[in-house]
């Protein structure tokens, strides 16, 4: 693989590493679990089996797809676009109103026995927003890297991915008690207070939208 395309990739995975609902569910059980050390790292375990899983399910989709179908990789990038683009639709639509965040209220019933299917149905339920991983099967896809390195690229990717959640997980075994109150704002400020109403940035929402919908149709 080239070094652009190597750069290319671990530049996605930072982006795709920024998943919100993952690390406030993390903080969360950090904060409110009887054994969160244990949950912690299986919840984690669980959301990066997944992810990995899932990165592997659509790279083989749509490597077996590109025997079939020509010109794949620029399908992939015109599928893509118009999924951004209707992500931004409904983020405009949903601008027009205010709006309470929501929380992530925790099942008694989250332990280390039921923290790894945990993290398995937060990943796959969090799919709409891992579309950097798409891009970054088209980019192996379109470079013709071959299937062992593609798959050893993914899991590099994958760790990246996994690296925000496990630092979160190690500042908070390490520190114990004293990042408690900040973690508790941190999650505060994710799932608590409202969001307010603006046409501006429903105007912004559907501008994006656009621009979107021009490059899968004419410049993919």
């Amino acid at each position: 693989m080239s070094g652009g395309l190597v750069a290319a990739l671990m530049g996605l995975a930072v982006v795709d590493s920024l998943n919100l609902s993952t690390i406030a569910v993390v903080i969360l059980i950090l904060l409110t679990v009887q054994r969160p050390v244990a949950t912690g790292w299986v919840y984690a375990a669980g959301a990066v089996v997944a992810f990995f899983g899932l990165t592997m399910l659509v790279y083989f989709g749509a490597s077996f797809a590109g025997t079939l179908v020509e010109d794949l990789a620029t399908w992939m990038r015109r599928v893509i676009f118009v999924g951004f683009g209707v992500m931004f639709v409904v983020f405009g639509v949903r601008r027009f109103r205010t709006r309470e965040r929501r929380g992530y209220p925790l099942l008694r019933w989250v332990s280390p026995v039921t923290a790894f299917p945990l993290g398995v149905v937060a990943t796959l339920a969090d799919l709409p927003n891992a579309f950097p991983m798409f891009f970054a099967v088209e980019r192996l896809i379109d470079a013709e890297v071959p299937g062992a390195a593609a798959v050893a690229a993914l899991a590099g990717y994958t760790a990246i991915y996994a690296v925000p959640t496990v630092a979160v997980l190690v500042v908070g075994i390490v520190l114990k008690n004293r990042p408690r109150d900040r973690f508790r704002d941190v999650y505060d400020r994710l799932t608590s207070g409202e969001v307010a109403a603006s046409r501006r940035m429903a105007g912004l929402h559907f501008t994006l939208a656009a621009v979107c919908f021009v490059v899968a149709v004419f410049f993919v």
